[in-house]
């Protein structure tokens, strides 16, 4: 399961967000500036390429720069990532949480697309996935749980299975499963930024 959280990780990690104070902290979000203009090109430009590729250490920075969550949040409804790279489940809870406050529909979704994909034929994969957020619920956000219990109800519902391991299968969804806890699919003032294949 090493693909959905990089543990190991974390404190060779912590080293390498130090390289990035000497852009942060000389920077700060300009109160009643358009979103572009509140921030300097290289805040911007680096915000960018962690939105992209990690957001394990965009997590990091936002702990210890906090003044720079509200910017990412409307930062983020404007990021498509055209990188390979999926988002750690850990870290993209964690930028959930610290963006409740600022939620708008376009940034959930566009957390949600960072989410590690399940392919359909892999029953391995499919029972691992579920396997893991059984274990790990009260780590997940529930954007996240919800997600990929719509995600592997419908995965279930299109892949040839014996009955009892459709049973043990479903159970194991209904055992993370929570209610819609927040409804970012309807249309909203930024689905003009969707891009359809993207949907």
């Amino acid at each position: 399961m090493s693909g959905y959280h990089k543990k190991a990780r974390l404190v060779e990690d912590a080293a390498v967000i130090e390289q990035y104070d000497r852009v942060l902290s000389l920077d700060k979000v300009k109160e009643g500036e358009s979103h572009w203009n509140s921030m300097g090109k290289n805040t911007l430009t680096l915000l960018q390429v962690l939105i992209d590729q990690d957001l394990t250490h965009l997590v990091m920075v936002l702990e210890k720069y906090p003044r720079f969550i509200e910017a990412v949040c409307e930062h983020f409804r404007y990021a498509y990532s055209y990188s390979e790279n999926s988002a750690d489940l850990f870290a993209a809870s964690r930028l959930l949480e610290m963006g409740e406050p600022y939620y708008t529909k376009q940034f959930v979704r566009n957390v949600v697309r960072k989410l590690p994909t399940i392919e359909k034929e892999a029953l391995e994969e499919i029972k691992a996935m579920i396997d893991f957020l059984v274990e790990h619920k009260e780590m997940m956000h529930p954007i996240i749980l919800n997600h990929y219990a719509q995600s592997l109800r419908e995965i279930l519902h299109v892949t040839s299975l014996h009955p009892l391991q459709r049973i043990v299968l479903e159970k194991g969804i209904s055992q993370f499963d929570v209610d819609n806890v927040y409804e970012y699919q309807a249309a909203d003032r930024d689905a003009a930024l969707d891009i359809p294949y993207m949907n």
